[in-house]
């Protein structure tokens, strides 16, 4: 090793597939003699593993690509929301439940898809996902109701669940450990990008042709998706590791998750901590709004802060994970948020919106450093059921996001300063829970 970083070489084994290995032209490179970092992000997108199953490889740059549709389905809505408020006529409290009926219902489905996953395998659980989204973004854009179209945001939440868990499962079905961790901060980079993208484009699209054009593209987004999961994604479970998917024991295996200390710190540690960053998603847009004329393009161009900060998180964990080890990482993220969650409060009664959006950014930051690698440490406490643990640890990320979306919506009284106090509270409670992390005796080997 020449350095502290340059030749670093890393090889993981896989299980059933072939070695990779990523010398230091991988994602950072650090050149003899020089300081600067050399950062190739087309190496995320070159780790391909084989199936385990023996079938065609499951690629990162796939799973990547395979969660695009849930974020996007949730993140094209909040520029949507007055156009959808004055065609329906509704109130500003029943307008939060366009986002938190597809929380919900995604998170709940989870519960049945993570699980379906274990017993029938990833592939058709996420095709399966894929048709029911691709059908109820074609009847939400048809809706004549406000009634309707939250029937068919129900029914959408659903299809986005199971193609939320199945690539969290995957990456567990092939990494393990620190390894797992990175892999899934690779994977969540669909949840960084699209984030970001999608209400820009739901502002676009809301200008051009009115608010149903984003849903149109929901379902071609979800076609295309459907397409390229038939041709590219192989089984990664064979038949001889797949459990029952009988209700007593689902919810034994439920029951044991929770009788772990360890998964319920990493699990509602950073599900916490994402609150904050949904509840200003939820509420932000009408603050924006309402406080300074902003348009919904503009609106969806602010929220770049957020979404920005997530990514620029997520991508630091991909470069660190392995060496900090997720248990750090996780403390980082925390430190973060929790100091974004202090400068809202300090700036939520000001009138400059540009300290308000560095706050968010700050804050998103940390959930960006905390999302992926929480969610592979709770993942790691029980391999033998992947989907089962991915499907409760999403579970509880969006039930809780959900929730306190809903809250965000009931105390909101014009002004940042309920949530802002509301995050702050959240992340001290989220930072009680990771304490135990750092006084166990027989850490996994995810430290």
């Amino acid at each position: 090793m020449r350095g502290p970083i340059s030749g670093l070489r890393l090889k993981w084994g896989l299980p059933g597939a072939a070695s990779m290995t990523r010398a230091g032209a991988g994602i950072g490179r650090i050149r003899p003699g020089e300081s600067r970092i050399t950062i190739d992000f087309s190496a995320v997108f070159r780790v391909a593993v084989s199936s385990s199953a023996g079938q065609a490889p499951v690629s990162i740059r796939w799973l990547i690509v395979a969660g695009a549709c849930a974020p996007f389905g949730f993140n094209v809505i909040p520029a949507l929301l007055p156009a959808i408020q004055s065609e329906f006529g509704q109130g500003q409290a029943g307008m939060q439940w366009l986002v938190s009926v597809y929380a919900l219902t995604m998170a709940l489905g989870q519960l049945v898809a993570g699980p379906l996953s274990d017993a029938c395998g990833r592939r058709r659980v996420l095709l399966a996902g894929l048709l029911l989204y691709v059908a109820a973004s074609i009847g939400a854009a048809l809706a004549d109701s406000y009634g309707h179209l939250l029937a068919y945001r129900f029914v959408q939440g659903l299809g986005a669940s199971a193609v939320l868990v199945v690539p969290r499962a995957v990456v567990r079905d092939l990494f393990s450990g620190a390894e797992a961790a990175r892999a899934m901060a690779q994977v969540m980079i669909a949840f960084a990008v699209v984030p970001a993208i999608a209400p820009v484009i739901g502002g676009l699209l809301q200008m051009l042709s009115g608010w149903r054009a984003s849903f149109v593209a929901c379902a071609a987004l979800g076609a295309t998706l459907f397409v390229l999961a038939w041709r590219l994604h192989g089984e990664t479970l064979a038949p001889a590791r797949r459990v029952r998917a009988v209700p007593w024991d689902l919810l034994q295996g439920y029951a044991a998750l929770f009788n772990s200390w360890r998964y319920c710190a990493y699990a509602f540690s950073f599900s916490l901590l994402n609150c904050s960053f949904i509840g200003f998603f939820v509420v932000g847009p009408t603050f924006l709004s309402r406080a300074y004329g902003m348009t919904p393009l503009g609106i969806a161009l602010a929220m770049l802060a957020g979404y920005g900060g997530f990514a620029a998180g997520n991508t630091l964990a991909v470069r660190h994970v392995l060496r900090a080890g997720v248990d750090r990482m996780l403390a980082c993220g925390l430190v973060f948020g929790g100091a974004g969650t202090l400068m809202l409060v300090a700036v939520a009664g000001q009138a400059h919106w540009q300290w308000m959006l560095v706050a968010v950014a700050v804050q998103s930051f940390g959930t960006g450093l905390a999302f992926a690698t929480g969610m592979a440490g709770a993942n790691a406490v029980h391999p033998q059921r992947a989907g089962t643990a991915a499907a409760m640890t999403g579970t509880i990320q969006l039930l809780t996001g959900a929730i306190f979306a809903m809250l965000s919506g009931i105390i909101y009284d014009g002004s940042l300063k309920p949530l802002a106090w509301s995050s702050l509270a959240l992340c001290v409670i989220a930072g009680f829970l990771i304490r135990p992390l750092w006084q166990r005796r027989a850490p996994l080997a995810t430290r």
